[in-house]
């Protein structure tokens, strides 16, 4: 056994310093961030975009018990004459907002959801915010990480440590290395940064990155995925091999999809898209969004332009469209080809055009995560209701729907006294999202859709989905359940965005 003295002395801890808040800058590589941040108003958008709802727990902890946790220090590093903040993100950007709440209004969508939340915990505490942070300074990014990543096991609700997610392992592992990023965490890093201007894809990115990452592992592992879609990856990055725009339709889809618990057979993800087989046949479903499939010439291997043009009946079969009529056929393998019909024939076909069918369902694609997840499953069972064979259920259910989803949020915003009637339910809620719902409505064009939705409901409207629980002789046409579900699906989809933080008992 070796003498004590010939052993070294264990090492001390980091210096723990006090430091002015102003001189303190997030870390624009955050491994919540879907990508790295372009600035520090990039990243303090970032940290809102993902974990909003966690930091206004957080900040209302701080402002009620004025105090930050003892257990916790923050971990900083010196760079520059300043410092980056290694652990600690989330509680120096709800210090922030507890000293300016105004800088939320360098971003629209976050002012609109969290400006009046933050103000009211400001106004109602007791505390003024810290100049300055204790925290404990690091020698180096390395010698921070070790204790940063050993940290990340707890939760409590947001207020406490928050345990880290598979992407944000993810983002982790390749933090001091890029070339190890995996295909899973290249995708979402390409996704938020080309399609930064389109809010409804970033939110479906962000709920299928938090809830099912692993899924998205293992679909853009996939070889037929990757080709089909025209995703290159090489050295850490992937890229569009037909640019952002042409696959902005496809990536739009499929998120959407993600999004959602469940697939519409009830099966989960996982389960739905398991073998090869079943991956191209479910974009084959999105055949008319995949970009790059109008020339499929290109694509095919050589001399199977004819023998794909011989087998256009029987690509039509499998790809759903009767035999002999023009199908809109999908991609049929790696570096299979694509069969069409003839489009001479179609040009040439002197029978009238087959009726456009009926709209058959309601809420598809809809995502509202920040309600319960009965609601989800309700929405979700809903959406596969056929609106044309099952009116009188789906009318049942939308009604129940608004009514359900309605309390959830007025409970959140801290309404005790939620009104009993379905009407006023909805105008209370709309009435928090947008505080002048009620002024006179303007042209059909520039009147926002809540601002309708407001007007629109009246006791005498609201009846349609009232009387389809309450009324047993009162029948409900599928146009009047189509009617409705167009005029709520924005007020639902505002409701979920700006979802109060009181909890619901």
């Amino acid at each position: 056994m070796a003498k004590s003295s010939t052993k070294k002395p264990m090492r001390p801890p980091f210096p723990v310093e006090d430091i002015a808040l102003d001189l303190i800058d997030l870390d624009i590589r955050n491994s919540r961030f879907p990508r790295d941040a372009q600035s520090q108003t990039d990243a303090f958008e970032l940290m809102l975009n993902t974990a909003g709802d966690d930091c206004l727990e957080m900040l209302r902890d701080l402002t009620r018990s004025g105090r930050m946790n003892s257990s916790d220090t923050p971990i900083v590093v010196a760079r520059d004459g300043r410092y980056v903040m290694m652990e600690g993100n989330r509680r120096l950007t709800c210090l922030r907002l507890w000293a300016d709440p105004t800088l939320l209004r360098q971003d629209e969508s976050l002012e609109k959801q969290y400006l009046s939340r933050v103000e009211r915990l400001v106004d109602d505490s007791a505390y003024a915010p810290p100049a300055v942070l204790r925290v404990a300074v690091a020698p180096d990014e390395a010698d921070a990480d070790v204790w940063i990543e050993r940290k990340h096991t707890g939760g409590a609700g947001g207020a406490g440590t928050v345990e880290w997610g598979a992407a944000m392992k993810d983002r982790r592992r390749a933090r001091n290395d890029p070339a190890k990023a995996s295909r899973a965490m290249a995708f979402v890093e390409l996704v938020s940064g080309e399609y930064a201007e389109e809010p409804d894809v970033l939110a479906a990115l962000e709920t299928v990155r938090s809830a099912r990452y692993t899924f998205i592992q293992r679909f853009v592992d996939r070889s037929v995925v990757r080709d089909m879609i025209g995703l290159d990856f090489s050295n850490g990055k992937m890229a569009f091999r037909h640019g952002a725009e042409l696959s902005l339709p496809i990536i739009r889809q499929v998120l959407t999809d993600f999004a959602q618990p469940k697939a519409e057979s009830g099966k989960t993800w996982a389960r739905e898209l398991d073998t090869v087989d079943d991956f191209r046949d479910y974009l084959n479903k999105y055949s008319h969004l995949l970009p790059g499939m109008g020339d499929t010439r290109a694509r095919e291997p050589h001399g199977a332009g004819k023998e794909a043009q011989g087998s256009a009946g029987a690509t039509g079969a499998r790809s759903g469209g009767a035999q002999g009529e023009p199908t809109n056929s999908g991609y049929s393998g790696d570096g299979g080809g694509q069969s069409h019909g003839s489009s001479k024939a179609e040009a040439n076909d002197p029978r009238p055009p087959r009726p456009t069918p009926g709209r058959e369902h309601i809420l598809r694609g809809l995502v509202l995560d920040k309600f319960t997840p009965r609601i989800q499953e309700m929405v979700r069972q809903t959406s596969l209701l056929s609106v044309q064979r099952q009116n009188e259920t789906v009318s049942v259910m939308l009604r129940v729907i608004l009514d359900l989803t309605a309390y959830q949020f007025l409970m959140s915003h801290g309404q005790q006294n939620v009104p009993k009637d379905l009407d006023k339910r909805i105008k209370s809620a709309i009435k928090i999202i947008d505080p002048q719902a009620s002024d006179a409505l303007g042209t059909a064009e520039a009147t926002p859709p809540l601002r309708k939705a407001f007007h629109n409901t009246t006791a005498d409207s609201i009846r349609l989905a009232q009387y389809a629980v309450h009324d047993i002789h009162s029948g409900r046409t599928p146009a009047e359940v189509l009617t409705l579900a167009d005029r709520y699906t924005p007020v639902l989809v505002e409701m979920n965005a700006h979802m109060g933080s009181t909890p619901i008992q």
